[in-house]
């Protein structure tokens, strides 16, 4: 069976995905802060699991795997990590948006470091200095804005899912017509 004969089968369930997408993105513009407890719930879900799934594959294998105690450590820290998220969403979000803004300042410092040495190798390096500078300056608002910040994020977050969604569902559209 080819891939396109798999998807076009599939389509009703490419579909779906792409339509759950765009509900979570509708829903994620008109309640943001519904959509974020959310997001952290599952969040911290998942941490959860996580960390008690590598607690117990670190327990069943002590004696066949040498290192063991750093899948138990490993599980710990999730399982610390799924609990701060589940009684303290606050402090979750703060820290993600606080990572999201490192990020986007170390990538844009490093693209402007790049662009000043590409300088004497290529012309146009100013599109890499202005992307740098947007990123530099995208995570320092986040630093000393983090409450607009984190609805940014989740405006980003739905237009993605909205678009997303719809692509999908567009794809699935296409991929009935194939499979009739």
């Amino acid at each position: 069976m080819t891939l396109k004969n798999t998807l076009s089968k599939n389509w009703s369930l490419l579909f779906v995905r792409g339509f759950i997408a765009v509900i979570f993105g509708v829903i994620t513009w008109f309640a943001p802060e519904v959509s974020l407890k959310i997001m952290l719930l599952f969040f911290s879900g998942y941490f959860l699991f996580d960390g008690i799934l590598r607690v117990w594959v670190a327990w069943n294998s002590k004696q066949q795997n040498p290192y063991w105690h750093w899948l138990l450590f490993a599980g710990g820290l999730s399982i610390i990590a799924g609990l701060v998220s589940l009684f303290a969403p606050n402090v979750t979000a703060i820290l993600l948006l606080y990572y999201v803004a490192a990020w986007a300042i170390a990538i844009g410092a490093v693209e402007i470091i790049i662009a000043i040495r590409l300088k004497a190798e290529i012309a146009g390096e100013w599109f890499l200095i202005i992307t740098g500078a947007i990123s530099v300056f995208f995570g320092v608002y986040l630093v000393f804005n983090p409450s607009a910040g984190i609805h940014a994020l989740l405006w980003l977050v739905a237009t993605y899912a909205v678009i997303f969604g719809s692509l999908i569902m567009g794809f699935s559209l296409k991929l009935k017509k194939l499979a009739a």
